[in-house]
């Protein structure tokens, strides 16, 4: 069974400093062990914070979804089982691909009627 994500909400200038960090090559393990020594006690909510960056980055950059979650499942191939593994990773991509979402609701497409319909 999936986990919830934390509702814990990093600042702007922390995660502007990780996709920099990121993007300037630094080894996700890293940023991740760092983040976790700021928030204490919670080391999840800091590797979740980078896995999503990260995709985010990838997804931005172009790379295949398919990329990006096989890039997700890697990184955490020694810490969980392979189910476990592409669950968390499907659980990322699918956060990171929706977090513009917010609570908008989507309109149902309803069939028109043809212009030739009796009435």
């Amino acid at each position: 069974m999936l986990k919830t994500m934390r509702n814990a909400h990093a600042s702007s200038d922390e995660i502007g400093l990780l996709l920099a960090a990121l993007r300037a090559g630094i080894d996700p393990a890293r940023l991740t062990r760092k983040l976790a020594a700021q928030h204490p006690g919670d080391a999840s909510f800091a590797r979740r914070l980078v896995d999503s960056a990260s995709a985010r980055l990838w997804l931005a950059d172009g790379a295949p979804v398919a990329d990006v979650l096989t890039m997700l499942e890697v990184r955490h191939r020694f810490e969980r089982s392979p189910s476990d593994a592409r669950a968390y990773a499907v659980e990322i991509l699918f956060a990171v691909q929706h977090e513009n979402d917010g609570y908008s609701t989507h309109s149902i497409p309803t069939k028109k009627a043809p212009p030739y319909a009796a009435a």
